[in-house]
């Protein structure tokens, strides 16, 4: 009998590996003959710099740099020698850990703190820099980035600019500066958090402006700055990738300003990239469930969130999948159809929506145990039946 669980963060509650190990207590407390095969996941936000770095036996090196704000902030560069790799993520500078979602900071905010993480890493003479990116409030186009390795904007009397959203539509030129060569070799490979453009129908950028701190009211503004954004660099740099092209919404479009100053920046979806270090698929061989899950299960989950990735290698392998999630905003019924999942289980029903944090961890802990041990119950019987 064997179990593999390939959580995702409770985001605001538990990592993916405290998920993990939760539901196993819960497993072998009720049948401790069950062999249980840790995966957790992520999707290239929050956290999955740290799970790459204990997959691939990284470094840690921490370095001073700032915030989304501009306040001083420490960050890991994760380092392995052996191979010149270096491993950032982008929302242990620019994510909720540094600074409240609201408006007048969304317009401030830049990424320019983790511009200068990057710059920490190049010391180490890198053959190749992974970017995990997504969970920012931030939505400056990568402008911040671009501007620490020389991107540098004007407005239509030479001033310099601060780059941020609400200097967007003052930009009249650009000019950048020479990047080394130790710079231009470096390959660099972003991880995005989601399968989304900047604009188009659909899920986009701007369907993560409210959770960002945006109000309705200014999503169109924003919308329209963005696209100014995008002209003037198009102008400059006309290698740079469309607004509606694939993942150029993740991490508040942090794609377009890094491609102008990296033009062989390759992107991929982190979360695939994630299964594919930690050998998710293989782990799959012999199993008599897969049990996945994160925080929520929103239309969002579709675009290439971690739950996703495990549910096309769950379906590719036809080995039966259970999602555990926070809770469901959507058609159940739909979820399950479009993820082959054979039962979705959530922690928090509508009417518990009051609790407090503490309350909600307390509670969330109690039921991922009995959630572990009804599931080896399920593989127990499971397995009964198949003697």
């Amino acid at each position: 009998m064997r179990v593999v669980l390939a959580f995702d963060k409770f985001k605001g509650t538990f990592t993916a590996r405290q998920v993990c190990e939760l539901v196993a207590d819960g497993i072998r407390n009720r049948n401790p003959k069950i062999e249980i095969i840790h995966r957790p996941m992520a999707d290239g936000g929050e956290g999955s710099a740290v799970l790459l770095a204990a997959s691939l036996g990284m470094e840690s090196l921490r370095v001073e740099v700032c915030d989304l704000l501009g306040k001083p902030a420490e960050a890991n560069v994760f380092w392995q020698n052996a191979r010149r790799l270096a491993v950032l993520e982008s929302a242990e500078v620019l994510g909720n850990s540094r600074a409240l979602a609201t408006e007048e900071g969304l317009f401030q905010a830049n990424t320019w703190g983790f511009g200068r993480l990057m710059q920490k890493a190049f010391p180490l003479r890198p053959q190749e820099i992974w970017l995990c990116i997504g969970g920012t409030l931030t939505v400056d186009a990568g402008w911040g980035i671009a501007s620490a390795f020389g991107l540098s904007a004007y407005d239509a009397h030479g001033n310099r600019l601060k780059p941020c959203l609400d200097n967007m539509e003052k930009i009249e030129t650009f000019e950048k500066e020479e990047l080394p060569e130790y710079v231009k070799k470096c390959k660099i490979i972003v991880l995005c958090d989601v399968n989304a453009p900047a604009t188009g129908p659909g899920v986009s950028l701007l369907s993560f402006l409210k959770q960002k701190g945006a109000k309705d009211s200014s999503i169109p503004i924003i919308e329209k700055r963005i696209q100014f954004f995008w002209n003037k660099l198009k102008q400059a740099f006309p290698y740079i990738p469309r607004l509606d092209e694939a993942f150029m919404g993740a991490g508040g479009g942090i794609c377009l300003g890094l491609s102008a100053v990296f033009p062989n920046l390759k992107i991929e979806m982190g979360s695939k990239k994630i299964a594919k270090v930690i050998a998710l698929a293989p782990s799959f061989s012999g199993t008599d469930l897969i049990v996945c899950g994160e925080g929520s299960l929103d239309d969002l989950t579709l675009y290439g969130k971690a739950v996703s990735t495990v549910s096309q290698l769950a379906m590719k392998s036809e080995q039966k999948l259970i999602g555990v999630f926070g809770k469901v905003t959507g058609n159940r019924t739909e979820f399950k159809n479009k993820l082959g999942l054979s039962d979705i289980i959530t922690l928090l029903e509508e009417h518990q929506s009051g609790q407090t944090t503490s309350e909600i961890m307390r509670n969330s802990k109690i039921k991922l145990f009995n959630i572990g041990q009804d599931l080896a119950e399920r593989i127990s019987k499971k397995s009964n039946k198949s003697h």
